[in-house]
């Protein structure tokens, strides 16, 4: 038989255990109770650009999707290839704070020499770039409903912006619809 001494070591550390894990929990503070009453509630989007298996062109996968009005996160795992844009101002705009996290390091303006993508909604003021390879982290505030498209500016067509999938619904171009 075991000694209570153990039976007490396993016991703190299951607590310890449980309040981590509570803790960690988006939306919640440690004491386990929901955000204050009229606080915005933060929603999360994860999109994914990766290639089509069919085309071979690059995809936002949602294209469209919806939040409620408020603040969001959202999260671009961007799958295709880092590519150059020279003639990029790479500067990012309409993020909560000025800034985007590329694997993890804020940044308010991105090196035009890896840039695949942009995740730009010109009703929003919201420009935000995506190099390949990279996980891309931003935080928007939606102040009022409505359906907002938008597009990647970076021309990563098979002929520049004038070649798919520049354009082409549920490729490079979607809508975001805020209830």
């Amino acid at each position: 038989m075991r000694d209570q001494g153990f039976y007490n070591l396993v016991a703190t550390l299951a607590a310890v255990v449980a309040i981590s894990v509570v803790t960690a929990v988006p939306g919640f503070s440690s004491s386990g109770s929901a955000p204050a009453a009229g606080a915005a509630r933060t929603s999360r989007v994860n999109l994914t650009v990766s290639l089509n298996g069919t085309t071979g062109w690059p995809q936002f996968v949602p294209a469209n999707f919806s939040v409620p009005v408020g603040p969001v996160v959202i999260t671009i795992v961007d799958q295709d290839a880092p590519m150059s844009w020279p003639a990029c101002s790479c500067r990012v705009a309409g993020t909560v704070g000025g800034f985007e996290r590329v694997n993890g390091t804020a940044e308010s303006q991105v090196s035009d020499s890896n840039v695949a993508h942009t995740f730009t909604v010109p009703s929003l003021g919201l420009n935000v770039l995506s190099p390949g390879a990279s996980t891309v982290t931003f935080t928007i505030d939606l102040p009022h409903a409505g359906s907002f498209p938008r597009f990647c500016e970076a021309p990563c067509g098979s002929n520049g912006y004038e070649g798919p999938p520049m354009g082409v619904p549920g490729y490079m171009t979607g809508t975001i619809s805020v209830d």
